[in-house]
């Protein structure tokens, strides 16, 4: 499920507005005034909305307002093709505004000189279990937009969940990794700590909120577009860390933009780090 719609029936009335709210902004939709200003035209009111906005219906104070409400869903866990069974995305009017508007930052020779990563907070809420591929087909919003407008101009958009442990450490991981369990694997005189499970698990180490931190080892600067959200964290209370869903794009350096580490050849080169074959020869791979 991914929104509703509700169809508000040609019945006079006032009141009945129905407020929406999403990240301080909010909208009202009257459907008494709606219908109103139709005058002797059959006409019916109807506002979709997703179905992590909040929302909130005054009290009517004449007539009768009458409404069937419908909950909207993807077929098949994202919006395909009847015909080719791909992929379909409605394109929404800020799209083009803001790939135009990218595509121009990443023009400028004096931003991220010399590469980068830049991460997105996602703004939507979405079921997240034990694994992020299916996110990709249904994000939604403003979600979609930059997911859209980055991969259509080459890059390798990716989702990752940012975790922070004992809030001075981050790490990016493109799974959803429960630490508890891995703890739970091992006899207490020998479990691994945190930083054997993110080199076990493919993790990357990064300054937390942009900052230096001196006492990782391997570590990459994120800089963050808009910033994290809690919408859809994952919390393990037994190793105290909590992970945020971020999407992010790599960039190359100024004149050789697409000229990034893919995720592919960063999995590989870490995989063959000497601390990651340290690991993996000292403890065995529970999944």
């Amino acid at each position: 499920m991914f929104g509703s719609l509700v169809i508000v029936l040609p019945s006079p009335h006032e009141g009945g507005a129905l407020l929406l709210r999403h990240r301080g902004q909010e909208w009202t939709f009257d459907s008494g005034k709606v219908l109103e200003a139709a005058e002797d035209q059959p006409s019916i009111g109807y506002v979709a909305f997703f179905s992590d906005i909040e929302h909130e219906v005054n009290p009517v104070t004449s007539g009768h307002r009458i409404t069937l409400t419908y909950n909207l869903y993807f077929d098949d866990g994202g919006p395909n093709d009847a015909v080719s069974g791909h992929l379909v995305y409605l394109r929404p009017p800020n799209q083009d505004r803001f790939r135009n508007a990218f595509a121009a930052l990443l023009e400028n020779p004096e931003f991220l000189a010399d590469g980068g990563t830049l991460a997105f907070g996602l703004r939507h809420v979405y079921p997240i279990k034990n694994s992020l591929n299916n996110v990709y087909k249904i994000l939604k919003g403003s979600d979609a937009v930059v997911y859209q407008s980055v991969l259509t101009l080459g890059y390798e958009p990716v989702l990752y969940v940012y975790y922070v442990y004992c809030d001075n450490r981050g790490v990016m991981i493109d799974k959803v990794v429960d630490f508890t369990r891995w703890m739970e694997a091992f006899c207490s005189n020998e479990a691994p700590n945190f930083e054997d499970v993110v080199h076990m698990e493919g993790g990357i180490f990064v300054h937390p909120e942009g900052k230096p931190n001196a006492e990782v080892d391997i570590s990459d600067r994120i800089e963050w577009v808009t910033p994290m959200t809690k919408f859809n964290r994952k919390a393990d209370a037994v190793v105290r860390t909590y992970g945020d869903v971020c999407l992010v794009v790599r960039v190359g350096k100024a004149g050789d933009r697409l000229g990034y580490p893919t995720v592919t050849q960063l999995k590989r080169a870490y995989s063959h780090s000497d601390r990651r074959v340290e690991f993996r020869d000292r403890y065995y791979y529970w999944g």
